[in-house]
């Protein structure tokens, strides 16, 4: 008698996990949505789908890219905080979206230290100091000299406002004790184009787009902005040689909403990790000029609030702002 209520029970416990155990599978069926706050064939969009499509076997569920460019990456921001705790959304996280707009922006529509759940970092790049090859320098000594000299601040370019490599020179500039006429262009590729034809003579930007330049000599590089030389352009010395602890790079990580569960933050955190170890993804970072980084939760974290402070205490120093 007791062996048979032993059965009845545990079959009536099935019965009633049943549709738990179903609705849980159908729930990891559904494809995960990621958004991304650039447009579709910009850098993070691709090394985000190079990322996704090595992710998508190890979660067990297909993973759609969703673009929603605009307001510096706040509209996907924005999205991806309002969106379900679940594991169902993730978001490409940049530097900029949870380190600098929130002091550059009077209304994010999310709170970057509240609204987020940081999972791993995937991706960094330095920013590389270039001059039109007509100004005299080779160093950063050199840069230094001429830029005292000049009897007005000289123009300097930039891919965008409020961008890494906008508060990386306005940071170099603070420190060498010289000053910039900031010309903010809508992109990479236009801010190239004028240094390349002598419209503007300095230029601050991502090293990966700064490579082709480079390599024709169509421009000069004085020094980079990470602590170590890049593996991309190795004969180029740091900016930190000059001024120890100068770094600023353009890193790119996996978020999701604030309240993830944590068995489910473990995972792809753990997937993220596994994933940054595939040979073919690590050539085709490099190839795309950016270094594989993955982090981890904890790293990320205090990354996020370091360069906060950090970027912060700048951009009220010196006085940047957002027209």
């Amino acid at each position: 008698m007791t062996m048979r209520r032993a059965l009845l029970g545990l079959l009536a416990g099935l019965a009633f996990a049943t549709p738990a155990l179903a609705e849980d599978a159908s729930h990891d069926a559904r494809p995960i949505r990621w958004l991304v706050g650039l447009p579709a064939g910009s850098g993070p969009d691709i090394l985000t789908r190079v990322l996704a499509e090595r992710l998508s076997p190890k979660l067990g569920r297909p993973i759609v890219i969703e673009n929603r460019p605009g307001a510096a990456g706040n509209l996907a921001a924005q999205a991806l905080a309002r969106a379900p705790a679940d594991g169902s959304t993730l978001g490409t996280l940049l530097a900029a979206t949870v380190s600098i707009n929130r002091h550059l922006y009077r209304d994010l529509g999310f709170d970057p230290s509240k609204d987020f759940t940081p999972i791993s970092h995937f991706a960094s790049f330095p920013g590389v100091l270039l001059v039109h090859p007509s100004v005299p320098v080779e160093t950063l000594d050199e840069f230094t000299t001429w830029a005292r000299a000049q009897p007005q601040a000289p123009l300097c370019a930039t891919g965008g406002a409020g961008v890494v490599p906008h508060l990386a020179l306005a940071w170099l500039m603070r420190e060498i004790g010289s000053r910039c006429e900031f010309v903010h262009y809508r992109g990479s590729p236009d801010a190239q184009r004028d240094l390349i034809a002598g419209r503007v003579p300095v230029l601050m930007d991502g090293l990966p787009t700064s490579l082709p330049g480079l390599l024709a000599g169509q421009t000069r590089g004085v020094a980079v902005t990470s602590l170590q030389p890049s593996h991309l352009a190795p004969d180029l010395p740091t900016i930190a040689a000059r001024l120890p602890g100068f770094e600023a790079l353009s890193w790119i990580a996996v978020g999701a909403p604030a309240g993830l569960p944590e068995p489910i933050a473990a995972r792809i955190e753990t997937a993220v990790a596994e994933a940054m170890t595939d040979p073919a993804l690590i050539t085709r970072f490099q190839a795309l000029g950016v270094e594989p980084a993955a982090s981890g939760r904890e790293a990320l974290a205090a990354r996020i609030a370091t360069e906060d402070a950090r970027w912060g205490a700048l951009i009220r120093e010196v006085g940047i702002t957002l027209e």
